[in-house]
Formats: C-alpha cells, structure tokens, sequence
C-alpha cells in the first residue's frame, strides 16, 4: 500500500494532475460564455451549460485529487528510498 502511494505521489503525476484540471476548469468557463457581447443568455439550460458544468465539475476534482497527492507525498517523502 505505501509502495502505491509512493508511486502514484511523485512530483510529475501531481503537476501532471493540477495542470490538467486547471485546463479542465478552464475550458468549462470558456464553454459556457457567450460567444458574442450582444449574445443573449439562453433562457433554457441547454447542453452547452450542462458540458460547462461537467468540465468544471472534472477539473475540480482533478485538481483536488492532485491536492491530495501533494500531501500524500509529504507524508511519505521519509518512506522513499
């Protein structure tokens, strides 16, 4: 288990992590902006926003995850070879 832990908490698996979720998050936000200042906002939730949300959602967790990881490795950073 800490074998895995050591593994899966190495520094290019955690910035690989942070980075793809600030693009996820990144991406919802520009998905769900108009795409024109005289745009009118829909009055319906559509598909545009739900994919919007779901990428935000993503990179959240993502982001988290890679959080999580960060700290993992600072527990285990004595453990590593």
């Amino acid at each position: 288990m800490i074998d895995l832990l050591i593994q899966i908490s190495q520094r290019p698996i955690v910035i690989t992590l942070a980075i793809a979720g600030a693009l996820l998050v990144t991406a919802g936000s520009l998905v769900a902006k108009p795409r024109g200042s005289d745009t009118p906002e829909p009055a319906v939730d559509d598909a545009r926003g739900t994919l919007a949300r779901r990428l935000t959602n993503i990179g959240y967790v993502v982001t988290m995850v890679s959080v999580a990881l960060f700290i993992v490795a600072g527990f285990v950073s004595d453990l590593r070879p």
